[in-house]
């Protein structure tokens, strides 16, 4: 057994590497200090607690935080929530228009649309939000860093924001089209202003402008993309004609998509105007002046009319105007500095803001305070030189004030027909004759004096504004020697001379007035002793053209003057007409009714340029209507004024008037 072949039944193969692998195995064993070829290590006692205890905190701090928002603060997240999924929007309605005394509209709405963004409905996610600016930019000739800087701008972060004001129609198309890939923004129906005949009537009408921050603050009413009256009588009536907004609800899911609508407060149009204001009479006047400054080479002058039974104001223009539908549409900064640098200043309103010396014009109210005051009778007389020379007491040198032509024997009525300087130089600031003056002149001559003659125009209501319903309105200034004091800083300008007292007689130096303030003193004459407030608004009407208010005439002050001292006045007047010597009679003698008229022409700051003026009223039995014409910087002692007034009342009492229906422009 020994000797031979080993021989065993055999149950499994063993192959070679195995029983290698053990006897390696099992020799590291031996050697090895650790634990290697054990399959389980018992962990340590602490940490089963200290896995509990974190657990357990974790889950304390979840359910207070749950609690927290679920319960204490519900009604906080309940209203964010609702936030959310309710947004609350202004409806607007139309603005209210205005219309001329024949309901001629002057004023429309035009239909448009906005782009607007709901800030909260944008993408929280900042580059799909800057995504979603890019593409709306690739539509609007708007940057998308242009509209986030709008965003940015706006106080209020979560209210409605106009992005976009007026779209062309292009433009709101292609957005109509895509609006849905852009969260947060939407198109809305809007309205923007179109005004008629607009270089006729923009100092009237106005126009619009973005509402300010002060505006905000002073009115809850607006938003900041609100539009409100920055001039004319889209100012001063701003609280008639704007709309009652009106409120919507609208139910959003969370992805913003619209659900449900509510009106919860229904939008009503603004009220309407109606004006005084004459259209025909209007358009008449405007195009009269334009001839007339072509004819004399000038570019400046003012027409106003009123109508002195009540103060309304049937025309008014101030030239050159602008066009208020410029302002309108949003006007460009390159237009703007246009109309900012033109040295005409087209945006001033010369008839309620223009200031300048009124010359003879001043002369029937210097005659009324004369009679009123019994300095002289419808009868006096007075001697009237080239020149009235004065003698200076102190230097005994003399001073002349010259006339433009002599008069010799002149009373009150002559003096206003021929506009006669002498004999209101005597009137006003009296006179004392030099020892080698003619003797035919008065000795000695008391006159009004400064403060008399300052009493009584004021009453007239020179000096001060007539508070028509328009913004901008300038006072007059009617000197005396506290204001020349006050007015001056050197001593010797300070000083009161007998001549500013000559030079105020016949509204000359530092004598200044409105247009509308000499139109509205006229009423006085006119009308036999009542001054009106001026006024443009006859009434206001509703969409149906129903009368909601109609405006009184306001009395400023009345039977100040005898009756007496007025119909010697007028006759004055009259006689400037219908005299072959007077002032107006060759170019209004021949009109077949009866005008009153008072020219004058008033020295400037630049040599031979003089500001030309007309008073008129007609007829003379019944006046219906009184026509103030000014002409700036004439040149010459030219009766420029005239011309357009005679144009003017020509048209009024001859023409038929235009039916005027719709846009002229």
């Amino acid at each position: 057994m020994f000797g031979g072949k080993f021989s065993f039944k055999k149950k499994s193969e063993i192959n070679i590497e195995d029983i290698f692998l053990d006897h390696l195995l099992e020799k590291q064993n031996r050697s090895s200090k650790s634990s290697f070829g054990k399959l389980e290590v018992p962990l340590r006692r602490f940490i089963f607690p200290a896995f509990f205890i974190s657990v357990l905190i974790l889950s304390s701090f979840l359910l207070f935080i749950c609690f927290k928002m679920q319960v204490i603060d519900s009604k906080k997240y309940q209203v964010l929530a609702e936030k959310n999924k309710i947004v609350f929007l202004e409806t607007k309605a139309q603005r209210g228009v205005i219309y001329d005394s024949d309901f001629h509209q002057l004023v429309w709405n035009d239909f448009d649309f906005d782009l607007v963004l709901e800030p909260n409905l944008l993408p929280k996610d900042q580059e799909i939000k800057h995504k979603v600016f890019k593409e709306v930019s690739e539509i609007l000739p708007m940057s998308a860093e242009a509209i986030e800087e709008k965003i940015r701008r706006q106080e209020n972060q979560k209210k409605t924001l106009v992005i976009y004001p007026h779209l062309s129609y292009q433009n709101m198309v292609l957005l109509e089209t895509n609006i849905e890939k852009f969260p947060g923004f939407e198109l809305r129906k809007s309205t923007s202003r179109r005004y008629l005949d607009s270089e006729t009537l923009s100092h009237l009408l106005g126009y619009l402008g973005k509402v300010s921050s002060e505006e905000l603050k002073d009115d809850s009413y607006y938003s900041p993309q609100d539009y409100i009256g920055k001039e004319g009588l889209e100012k001063s009536y701003e609280a008639v004609l704007r709309e009652k907004k009106g409120k919507i609800e609208i139910e959003r899911d969370a992805k913003g998509k619209e659900i449900s609508k509510k009106v919860l407060k229904a939008p009503r149009p603004g009220e309407n105007l109606v004006l005084f204001l004459n259209l025909g009479l209007q358009k008449e006047a405007t195009e009269a002046l334009k001839q007339t400054l072509k004819e004399t080479g000038t570019s400046k002058g003012a027409v106003v009319a009123i109508n002195p039974a009540n103060g309304g104001i049937l025309a008014s223009v101030s030239y050159p105007g602008f066009n208020n539908n410029l302002f309108a549409q949003g006007i460009t900064e390159k237009d703007l500095k246009s109309l900012n640098e033109n040295s005409a200043n087209p945006q001033l309103n010369r008839v309620i803001a223009g200031l300048y010396p009124a010359g003879s014009t001043i002369k029937p109210f210097v005659a009324l305070s004369a009679l009123e005051e019994h300095i002289i009778t419808p009868e006096t007389k007075l001697y009237c030189p080239l020149n009235l020379c004065l003698e200076n007491i102190y230097t005994h040198t003399q001073k002349c004030f010259s006339d433009w032509k002599y008069h010799g024997w002149t009373s009150v009525k002559k003096a206003i027909a021929e506009s006669v300087n002498p004999f209101f130089y005597m009137i006003g600031g009296g006179y004392v004759r030099p020892k080698s003056a003619d003797a035919r002149l008065p000795k000695k001559f008391q006159g009004l004096g400064v403060e008399k003659i300052k009493n009584y125009l004021e009453k007239f209501g020179f000096g001060k504004k007539t508070n028509i319903d328009l913004p901008g309105e300038m006072a007059g200034r009617v000197p005396d020697p506290a204001w020349r004091k006050s007015y001056f800083k050197s001593p010797q300008m300070q000083e009161w001379h007998i001549g500013h007292t000559y030079n105020l007689s016949i509204g000359q130096g530092d004598f200044l007035t409105t247009p509308l303030e000499l139109a509205a003193a006229y009423q006085v004459i006119a009308n036999n002793g009542t001054l009106y407030q001026p006024i443009m608004v006859e009434k206001i009407v509703n969409v149906k053209k129903e009368t909601i208010k109609e405006f009184s005439p306001k009395v400023l002050r009345k039977n100040f003057i005898s009756s007496t001292a007025l119909k010697t006045v007028k006759e004055g007047m009259l006689q400037s007409v219908t005299s072959p010597s007077g002032s107006a009679h060759k170019m209004l003698g021949d009109l077949p009714f009866t005008v009153a008229a008072k020219t004058g022409t008033a020295q400037t700051h630049i040599k031979n340029l003089f500001d030309n003026w007309v008073v008129a009223f007609a007829p003379y039995e019944h006046p219906k209507i009184i026509l103030v014409v000014l002409i700036e910087n004439v040149k010459g002692m030219r009766i420029a004024a005239l011309s357009t007034a005679r144009r003017i009342l020509k048209w009024y009492f001859l023409q038929e008037k235009v039916d005027e229906t719709g846009p002229l422009n």
